[in-house]
């Protein structure tokens, strides 16, 4: 039997020949690297085999699929509870000892939705590790009792009350004094437990509560511009007998911003004069209110017959949008039956999660456990 000093040394010795040998047969076989994108989720998927990877050099291969798996199910909680409430968000991604996340492409209309996306992870995750101390149980294995127990874990400190953990998303729909108790007692807890990574979070939390509670600096109200590119068909500009504007070309351009209220998204459309919109489907432009759209660049790409467009579009954020983890009053403003929903599911899960921490440390010395 190996020790945990031999398995690392055993990584270290021919985990180097590994990435060697993958990084070689990439390049003799790079027709099937379209096959490997696997479509929507293969950066999901990627992600979870290198964080795989990434631990199983410090812990048995086992128990590093299991921390993955079990990251992975808190995730879908995420994408679950927001495809249920019409926003959409992107696939999970994995960062090697970090955790991961989803970035969702519409913003929560108040702090009772917001609570409901981030209540999604650590329940759904705590249903996932109860699986895992199910089996562990049933089988007397120890490697799943050590899996769950680290599931029951990982959604425990995300409960902690400060951004951008889920805690500090679910109180805002309880009351944001919680995050005065998630500073200082999660500075404790981050503290003893030797979970420095989170000091990150928890530093970048307090300075955003300064800067809105005692600078109160004052939300962005100037025009942002930013750039998007927009591809239109030759034919457009020869069946009207118009010509293809020079590459330097510079004319402001007609635009209507619109909202579809069914997917939730706002859409730009850009219209060209002699030849109506740019595109067959509109931009998706959620990040403002759009002031002045401006062609700044053509190419005309002949080959494939089609004309590519440079705009520079001159915007003001929306509100609710400006860069900060708060948003404004009417965001909070949450009825009280809700407050108190939110308020028993949230101590309630996070102690129970904790008793099953230790319900799954004392099942470690049954005496039918299985060494």
């Amino acid at each position: 039997m190996t020790t945990k000093k031999e398995q690392k040394k055993g990584w270290k010795s021919w985990g180097p020949g590994l990435i060697a040998f993958f990084a070689f047969f990439g390049s003799k076989f790079k027709f099937l690297l379209p096959l490997l994108k696997l479509g929507k989720f293969g950066g999901t998927i990627w992600s979870m085999a290198l964080m795989v990877w990434a631990y199983a050099i410090f812990y048995p291969w086992f128990f590093a699929i299991g921390v993955v798996v079990m990251i992975f199910i808190h995730e879908m909680g995420h994408v679950l509870a927001a495809k249920r409430k019409g926003i959409p968000v992107s696939a999970p991604a994995f960062i090697p000892f970090v955790g991961a996340l989803i970035t969702m492409r519409k913003q929560p209309l108040n702090a009772e939705e917001e609570a409901y996306l981030a209540f999604g992870g650590p329940l759904i995750g705590t249903v996932g590790a109860l699986g895992a101390y199910g089996l562990g149980v049933a089988l007397q294995s120890p490697a799943l009792l050590s899996v769950a127990q680290i599931g029951f874990f990982l959604n425990l400190i995300n409960l902690i009350p400060i951004h951008p953990l889920d805690g500090g998303r679910i109180v805002t729909a309880i009351s944001r004094w919680l995050w005065v108790v998630g500073l200082i007692g999660g500075l404790i807890v981050i503290l003893y437990l030797g979970m420095y990574i989170f000091l990150i979070f928890w530093a970048m939390f307090a300075w955003e509560l300064y800067k809105k509670y005692v600078r109160k600096k004052k939300p962005i109200e100037e025009e942002q511009e930013t750039t998007l590119v927009i591809s239109t068909a030759e034919e457009n500009f020869v069946a009207n007998g118009l010509p293809i504007p020079a590459t330097s070309h510079r004319r402001e351009l007609t635009f209507i911003q619109s909202c579809d209220l069914r997917t939730r998204t706002e859409l730009l459309h850009v219209y060209y004069p002699g030849i109506g919109a740019l595109s067959s489907a509109p931009v998706t432009f959620d990040i403002g209110l759009v002031k002045q759209v401006t062609l700044i660049e053509t190419k005309h790409k002949s080959e494939y017959g089609i004309v590519e467009m440079r705009l520079a579009l001159r915007y003001q954020l929306y509100s609710e949008q400006v860069p900060s983890v708060f948003q404004g009053e009417e965001y909070y403003q949450v009825p009280t039956r809700t407050r108190f929903i939110y308020g028993v599911s949230y101590l309630g899960l996070a102690a129970f999660l904790a008793w099953m921490m230790l319900v799954t440390f004392n099942a470690f010395n049954s005496p039918g456990l299985v060494g």
